[in-house]
């Protein structure tokens, strides 16, 4: 089943620049177009994916839907958008960004300029070849640039959703459709009227996926075809409180300051990319994601719900981007930075991910393949193979050692050979300060000016900075030292004086769900416990407690409410703090009988109402939900919220401001948290 559609661009863009391209640009000619398209050739983005407005936004559920149908469902789906700067193009063909209309054009002036852009032999040439049905959704501006008469000829049945003042004015031709849609239509489908078309759109698609045979219908011109699709909407309605999805694949822009921050001077933080993305429209007063479930194409990461990125630079392991055959297919596709939708300039270390393989002989990995992946990936800095002594045992200790110095030295040769741009990372592992000093000696021998030293995660403050101190006497000042996995805060300044450049951790991050009592952290520097309220349909301990008949699920649900509403009356003032603890303890006793009183950790927490005191983006728009413990759109807000929190400590310490740091227990976090404290793990 071929389905042509053509629908019109929208203003709305998920990729905007300052030096965008303007009708001035395209009034120049090609050839002055495809140089600008060269300046911002980064920024170059498939024509489906670069607009963002409600139109385009729903019909491509419909789109999306089509593609991925299978079997004797499946449906082409050929997308042409009608461009006041580029013409009627295939939604695959890569743009610049552009600001550009037919709009606001008089009727002269817009049908000289479309005639220059060659829209109207395009449309006919489209409408000319064969197709099962044709969607065309069309403002009117955009279908007097077609210029729809009666010598059109159309090779197949085709709706044109239109005003009914187009209608009236359209020819009648044979296979022509008009399908007209007012204000009332808006209300019927629930729908802005700006939106309309592209939802109408959609819905065609998606009843031809679910039903195939309802093409005969469409194709009849004595169908009316909005009662089919309303039809269909009562019985595949999504749930009312769902809400009309927002584009999320959007590259951020960045402002100019962000780029000068003093602290990059002495240490810059790299935070791990572990697919830690929620929905931006989750509803959570009916726990609905707004795109149904969670994935890539409908979440966002952390640096899209703030102004600005709360780390240097993001860390990419290859174990990691290769983890799904999805993953793998988009980020090779897209390469690293859009996939991360950042721009191009914003830093991207790559590494194999040794965790990953730590407990194979080898790596998986030759260095040929590492240095094709970092390439095509388009990686700023690459590191070398390496392989964990961590584990090894005292056999293999010295094989893995010298397997990572070996792989280190035939990395940096082929990259040069290559003449490769980005930034080449030597490897380096050890057992001890002396065998790490000496790896870190020969790696610098080499001609790297850049070095990583990996398998200290699990390594106290005070022997890291044993270690660092035997590796400082061996490598000159200007050769740069990453640590992986390693952010302890109260040693940083002592890191950047031993000429450590970069670091990257996730452990604020994970600290959200992870343990009792440090899950949120202040910017006064305390600790928090977040508020568990478990999910009744998906938490394994609910679960099973009814699988084994201690509790029917009309209760856990009665309670797993009554909690919720507890905590947002008490936001509101409505409820004591006592009062939301014997809510929250009935709930929790009953799933968790054995677990140790918490009372008076979130007793702690009610009273100081530290979200209310926050000033990030997160707490500010989602405020209570972000301190409840509860699925991934809660505790990941929460984990994005700890690290906009710890991007700032970073800045004061590195600054050199002298921070005192608590837990929800009050005593020193450097006594308890292994992140901040001289004597802990990462």
């Amino acid at each position: 089943m071929r389905i042509l559609i053509i629908t019109s661009c929208t203003g709305e863009k998920a990729i905007r620049h300052e030096r965008a391209l303007t009708l001035a640009d395209f009034r120049e000619g090609r050839e002055h177009v495809g140089c600008r398209e060269t300046e911002l050739s980064e920024l170059l983005t498939p024509a489906e994916e670069l607009y963002s407005g409600l139109q385009h936004a729903r019909l491509m559920r419909g789109v999306y839907a089509a593609r991925t149908a299978t079997g004797a469902n499946e449906i082409a789906a050929d997308l042409w958008i009608l461009s006041a700067g580029y013409g009627l193009i295939p939604g695959s063909q890569r743009l610049a960004p552009y600001e550009c209309t037919f709009q606001g054009m008089n009727r002269s002036e817009l049908l000289a300029w479309a005639r220059q852009l060659g829209v109207a032999n395009r449309f006919r040439d489209l409408l000319d070849h064969p197709y099962d049905l044709g969607l065309v959704l069309l403002g009117d501006d955009y279908l007097t640039a077609c210029e729809v008469d009666a010598s059109l000829h159309l090779a197949g049945p085709t709706l044109i959703f239109c005003s009914a003042k187009v209608a009236r004015r359209l020819p009648s031709i044979e296979n022509l459709h008009p399908v007209v849609v007012t204000n009332a239509e808006a209300s019927r489908f629930s729908c802005g009227l700006v939106g309309l078309k592209g939802e109408l759109g959609a819905r065609v698609l998606e009843h031809l996926v679910d039903e195939p045979s309802s093409l005969h219908a469409f194709q009849d011109r004595a169908t009316d075809t909005l009662t089919l699709l309303t039809n269909r909407h009562q019985v595949v309605a999504r749930p009312p409180s769902a809400k009309p999805r927002r584009t999320v694949d959007e590259v951020i822009t960045i402002s100019e300051d962000w780029w000068h921050k003093p602290h990059r001077s002495q240490l810059s933080y790299f935070i791990p990319e572990w697919d830690d993305l929620v929905d931006p429209d989750y509803d959570f007063t009916q726990d609905l994601h707004s795109g149904g479930t969670g994935d890539w194409s409908n979440e966002v990461y952390a640096h899209q719900l703030y102004p600005e990125p709360n780390y240097d630079g993001i860390l990419i392991s290859k174990v990691v981007a290769e983890k799904t055959k999805k993953k793998r297919e988009r980020i090779n596709e897209l390469g690293v930075h859009r996939f991360l939708r950042v721009p191009r300039t914003f830093p991207v270390m790559g590494d194999c991910g040794a965790f990953g393989y730590i407990m194979d002989d080898t790596p998986p990995y030759s260095t040929d393949e590492i240095l094709d992946y970092y390439t095509a990936l388009d990686f700023d800095f690459g590191v070398s193979v390496d392989h964990l002594i961590v584990t090894a045992t005292q056999a293999s200790k010295q094989a893995r050692y010298d397997l990572t110095i070996h792989n280190a030295n035939e990395f940096l040769r082929e990259h040069r050979k290559r003449g490769l741009a980005w930034e080449p990372i030597g490897a380096v592992q050890g057992w001890d300060a002396a065998s790490y000093a000496e790896a870190a000696r020969q790696t610098v021998a080499m001609g790297y000016r850049y070095i990583a030293l990996g398998g200290l995660v699990r390594t106290t403050t005070r022997e890291i900075l044993s270690v660092l101190e035997a590796v400082h006497q061996v490598v000159p000042p200007a050769v740069k030292i990453h640590l992986f996995g390693l952010a302890r805060l109260a040693a940083l300044r002592e890191f950047a004086a031993l000429g450590v450049r970069s670091v990257d951790s996730a452990s604020l991050l994970r600290r959200a769900w992870m343990g009792t009592g440090q899950n949120y952290l202040s910017e006064s520097g305390e600790f928090f416990a977040a508020i568990r309220i478990p999910e009744a349909g998906k938490s394994f301990r609910a679960k099973r407690m009814v699988g084994e008949g201690r509790a029917d699920q009309t209760k856990v649900e009665r309670l797993e409410r009554a909690c919720l509403d507890a905590m947002h009356a008490f936001d509101r003032g409505q409820v004591s703090v006592e009062q939301t603890l014997d809510v929250l303890q009935e709930y929790d006793h009953l799933i968790t009988p054995d677990r140790p009183d918490t009372r008076p950790l979130l007793r702690r927490t009610l009273e100081a109402m530290p979200w209310k005191e926050c000033p990030c983006d997160i707490c500010r728009r989602d405020g209570i939900d972000v301190i409840i413990f509860r699925g991934n759109n809660r505790n990941r807000r929460r984990g994005f919220h700890n690290t906009w929190v710890f991007y700032r400590l970073i800045q004061r310490v590195l600054a050199g401001e002298d921070l005192t740091l608590r837990s929800s227990t009050s005593t020193s976090v450097a006594q308890q948290l292994p992140l901040f404290a001289a004597g802990g793990t990462d």
